[in-house]
């Protein structure tokens, strides 16, 4: 009785630290992924700052740097909005991965157990 009971508990945590395990490295992706977008977005940010400034610099003419501001923020808008969206994937990627790894963990029973049979109280008479 008591190996069967080792068992099951040596069981039960194997299939614990793997889920940990499995969860964990579905974070750790969305982890690096966001990351390397974030680094992106800076890279974008900088590029964009710098692009404007050159272009500003030379301009005398007030009507010419409100269009090249107003042009310079649709497309930065248009970069923001694509960063954005790859983040909401990344975040559901992550999301639909710990999903299904918990429905498959509760779905699949761990350890069969057998329920131990109950006795009935029954009372003396006096």
């Amino acid at each position: 009785m008591q190996n069967q009971i080792i068992d099951q508990l040596t069981t039960t945590s194997t299939k614990s630290y793997e889920t940990l395990i499995s969860l964990s490295e579905i974070n750790s992706s969305a982890i690096q992924k966001l990351t390397d977008l974030q680094f992106d977005f800076i890279s974008m940010s900088m590029e964009s700052g710098i692009e404007q400034a050159k272009l500003l610099n030379n301009m005398k003419n007030v009507k010419d740097v409100f269009a090249v501001g107003s042009e310079f923020a649709s497309e930065y808008n248009e970069k923001l909005m694509g960063i954005t969206r790859q983040t909401v994937e990344i975040l559901s990627e992550s999301c639909n991965g710990a999903t299904n790894l918990i429905e498959k963990t509760v779905v699949s029973p761990v350890v069969s157990s057998k329920q131990a049979p109950t006795k009935v109280a029954t009372k003396k008479s006096a």
